[in-house]
């Protein structure tokens, strides 16, 4: 379990649509947290297509991890995963000050999360997957 929550992850398919969109450590209104981090894993998308995106990232040990922006007090990190299109999309509080490898270890756990809640033969459908996913994170990354 890292050592810093995130705010949020968000995972977007392939094709540009959010599978989730997760609120890990809510302030103020429920819902308006969970738009705040909707508009956020939008802006991350023009992120991913920009031609700056391939000059950026966290570290030298972590290529694939990119800081993206910062936005009323988060922190957007995002991750493609080229082979599948799909991007993970983590932002954390800056007040939590969160290093590299807290970071990356986030990273690291969205992916096995993701991989094993997909592979589960009992998940049949999208809206099970994205309920086994919400729970998996709440688990593991609170």
């Amino acid at each position: 379990m890292p050592t810093n929550s995130p705010a949020f992850v968000s995972i977007i398919k392939h094709d540009g649509r959010a599978l989730l969109v997760h609120s890990l450590q809510a302030q103020g209104t429920e819902s308006n947290e969970v738009l705040k981090f909707n508009a956020f894993s939008n802006m991350a998308l023009d992120h991913f297509e920009s031609d700056l995106y391939n000059w950026t990232s966290l570290s030298n040990d972590y290529p694939d991890i990119k800081p993206l922006f910062r936005l009323e007090d988060i922190n957007v990190f995002g991750r493609l995963i080229k082979q599948t299109g799909l991007k993970i999309i983590v932002g954390f509080r800056l007040e939590d000050g969160v290093s590299d490898e807290e970071v990356a270890n986030v990273f690291r756990e969205v992916s096995t999360t993701y991989v094993r809640s997909k592979c589960n033969p009992f998940v049949f459908s999208e809206s099970d997957l994205v309920e086994q996913l919400k729970k998996a994170f709440t688990a593991r990354l609170t």
